[in-house]
């Protein structure tokens, strides 16, 4: 009897520590929480890339994950295309106006910034590749945490708007 009341103790002890450490986590760094939580669920999808699902209105997408600086500086650039149902989420280190061109883009893109909770606060469909002429950076009005690159059309087929969120399916 001794020993089963020291195994729940102990238990009921490692719980609530784990708990107290993941609270702490996303007060002082809410990304590292997120990217932790998906980093079991990573697989290769595109050339040396880390990959998780989401769903958003219903729709499950296999995005890669775009967490370092190089790769968020990369992006989708130089690519020939980007199948139906995928895409990029640059999971970023703080809420903050995060600027996007199309710079060494071939295909058209459209562009969904969340907050830290994950939901639409800006939207910019159906953006063209840059030209020599003109590659404008597109900044949302307010502050994201996350941003979503899919094939232009998205948007608009699957009605995503402001307050809309995405979940992660692998974890």
């Amino acid at each position: 009897m001794y020993r089963r009341i020291s195994v729940f103790v102990f238990l009921l002890a490692f719980v609530l520590t784990s708990s107290l450490f993941s609270t702490s986590t996303a007060q002082a760094g809410w990304v590292n929480g997120i990217a932790g939580d998906v980093a079991t669920s990573r697989g290769t999808v595109g050339p040396n890339s880390n990959s998780t699902r989401i769903m958003i209105a219903g729709v499950v997408l296999t995005v890669e994950l775009a967490e370092t600086a190089s790769a968020q500086e990369k992006g989708l650039s130089g690519r020939s295309s980007l199948p139906i149902d995928h895409g990029m989420l640059f999971i970023l280190q703080r809420p903050g106006y995060w600027g996007f061109w199309m710079v060494d883009m071939k295909f058209p893109l459209d562009i969904i910034w969340f907050n830290s909770t994950r939901q639409v606060v800006f939207t910019e469909p159906n953006l063209p590749p840059c030209t020599p002429q003109s590659c404008p950076v597109i900044t949302p009005s307010v502050k994201s945490m996350y941003v979503l690159e899919v094939n232009a059309g998205f948007i608009a087929s699957h009605q995503i708007g402001i307050g809309r969120m995405f979940i992660f399916l692998d974890h």
